[in-house]
């Protein structure tokens, strides 16, 4: 399973934060996710989720999914462009 959470999103996600970040696979996602988790839990554990199941899969429409939900909550919960 760790190899598969190294699996590059379908496109990296820049995160207008100081310092800027880049998410660029499964495992950085679900690491900043996780220090986003107090505010949001449910939706963020249910988008977890999600991104370890696209992992297992390794399916790239199930990555690209994922990449555009993550992109999605992100901007909603966190204001990030």
């Amino acid at each position: 399973m760790d190899q598969s959470l190294k699996t590059p999103l379908a496109r990296e996600i820049v995160l207008n934060i100081d310092p800027p970040r880049v998410l660029d696979t499964l495992l950085s996602a679900i690491e900043f996710l996780n220090s986003t988790r107090d505010a949001n839990g449910p939706e963020i554990d249910a988008l977890i989720d999600e991104i370890m199941t696209a992992a297992v899969s390794e399916d790239p429409a199930q990555i690209e999914a994922v990449t555009t939900r993550i992109e999605s909550v992100l901007r909603r919960i966190e204001g990030l462009n």
